[in-house]
């Protein structure tokens, strides 16, 4: 280590700053975000952001109660109709069953009868046997008139109750398109509003990024060490205004 009080050891400083025209630029927009800030946050919309129900929908509303109110009116009614075709000792069974009875009994057995009388074989094992097969398919075919029977009525029940509610189903349709298309100018409305709500913020963040975005200017500066352990800061004063980039990540 030599002796005697020598010159103090240097170092060599690079600072980074703006561009004069970066620098300026960089005040300005400091200066405009401050104003947007100060400005307060967004408004909201001040319209209604739901369409409102259209004359259709709060029609098919009543008719639907309309129907239900008729539905139930009409209830025990089909409730009857229903036991009616599903009990084959009803007044309405009977009527659909008594014809093919009648059929079998006035018709095909006395035929099958007269038929054996003149072959000569009355009473025996071939007329009974045709017999039997008259009364199964007289059966089949009343059972069969008797099951469709059951069907209509619940076929027509249904229709009914699909009759009373088609008026409220197609205007309800109707409806539900108007309100959709009136939601439809609201969500414009609404999206345009943001946009001018959102356009000073959007071109300041613009502006920002391409301002940060250039490469910022190298200045090599000497600070001489002062004995005391102090830094000579006149050479780097401009250190500061390095601090304006900052801005581009916020």
């Amino acid at each position: 280590m030599s002796g005697g009080g020598g010159d103090q050891p240097s170092s060599s400083t690079t600072i980074t700053k703006p561009f004069p025209a970066q620098e300026k630029a960089l005040t300005e927009l400091f200066g405009m975000s401050q104003s947007a800030f100060d400005a307060g946050a967004d408004q909201y919309y001040p319209g209604s952001a739901i369409a409102n129900q259209s004359f259709n929908t709060a029609t098919a509303q009543q008719l639907g109660l309309d129907a239900a109110g008729v539905q139930g009116a009409l209830g025990m009614g089909a409730a009857n109709a229903l036991n009616a075709a599903f009990d084959p000792t009803s007044a309405q069974s009977q009527a659909i069953i008594d014809p093919f009875v009648s059929n079998l009994q006035g018709k095909i057995l006395p035929g099958i009868g007269s038929q054996a009388i003149q072959q000569g074989a009355f009473g025996g094992d071939r007329q009974r046997l045709q017999e039997q097969q008259a009364a199964d398919s007289t059966a089949t075919a009343a059972t069969q008139a008797y099951l469709q029977n059951q069907q209509n009525a619940i076929q027509n029940l249904s229709g009914v109750q699909t009759g009373l509610l088609r008026p409220a189903q197609t205007v309800s349709e109707i409806g539900a398109q108007q309100e959709a298309y009136q939601q439809a100018l609201i969500d414009s409305d609404i999206a345009r509003f943001r946009f001018e709500q959102e356009a000073p913020q959007t071109a300041l963040d613009r502006l920002a990024s391409r301002i940060t975005g250039i490469n910022l200017g190298n200045i090599s500066n000497s600070a001489q060490m002062q004995q005391g352990g102090g830094i000579d800061l006149g050479n780097i004063a401009g250190l500061g205004l390095a601090g304006a980039s900052l801005f581009g990540g916020s």
